[in-house]
């Protein structure tokens, strides 16, 4: 049965990519620790600082460590060089994810990807899998003034879909959950962040899913509620 067959009250799903669908976890670390070792070498940043780093955008996070425009530029186009030279062969997609997507997909669901990386680094990882057969939304940095934890990306998510009634953020960081709850829908964790589940606890999202097909227990749960 698909989505046309009848109306469901949760009908749109907004993922975030890295680290929700897609592993990029050490590559993502990696190209960090190469752009401090090059700017800042005597600074020593350590693995549990940079988890600090995931989620939100490179600008904010170098930021935090010059006022100078022009290095921070910098910092961000050596962490991209490194990115893309050993991306390939260091990503997986998560357990579960290409069969729940396809089935979501199959069911009739609006399914958008909502990022915070511009979407020339995001693309590659994501098609490397043909996860774009399945999406009809895709917002990355490029597309918004505002990144995640703003509301800004998940609305201009939702303006593209022809209509929808109820929607859903999920992601593994705090930044997905509250920009869900900025936009005053639903928002979820996932238990495999690598920030851990008490992490994104602390900013209260509606769920947490313990693997990827768990989202469709929240779907039955969020039909049931409405």
């Amino acid at each position: 049965m698909v989505l046309g067959d009848f109306m469901k009250k949760l009908d749109t799903i907004l993922f975030d990519l890295d680290g929700t669908l897609i592993n990029t976890n050490e590559i993502i670390i990696r190209s960090f620790k190469s752009s401090f070792e090059r700017h800042f070498p005597d600074l020593d940043v350590s693995r549990d600082t940079i988890l600090t780093f995931i989620g939100p955008t490179l600008h904010d996070t170098y930021g935090k460590y010059t006022n100078d425009p022009n290095l921070v530029l910098e910092m961000i186009n050596s962490y991209r060089e490194f990115y893309v030279e050993y991306e390939i062969g260091n990503f997986e997609i998560y357990p579960q994810v290409e069969e729940v997507i396809k089935d979501l997909y199959k069911q009739g669901y609006n399914l958008g990807i909502v990022t915070s990386k511009f979407k020339i680094a995001a693309w590659p990882s994501f098609t490397h899998y043909g996860l774009e057969k399945y999406f009809s939304v895709f917002v990355a940095l490029d597309d918004v003034n505002n990144p995640k934890p703003n509301e800004e990306p998940v609305n201009v998510a939702l303006s593209r879909f022809p209509s929808y009634n109820k929607a859903i953020m999920i992601g593994d960081n705090q930044g997905d959950i509250l920009s869900g709850k900025n936009a005053n829908i639903y928002s979820a964790g996932v238990s495999w962040s690598i920030k851990g589940k008490k992490h994104l606890e602390k900013v209260n999202p509606d769920f947490m899913l313990s693997n990827m097909k768990d989202i469709f227990r929240i779907i039955n749960i969020i039909n049931k509620e409405e």
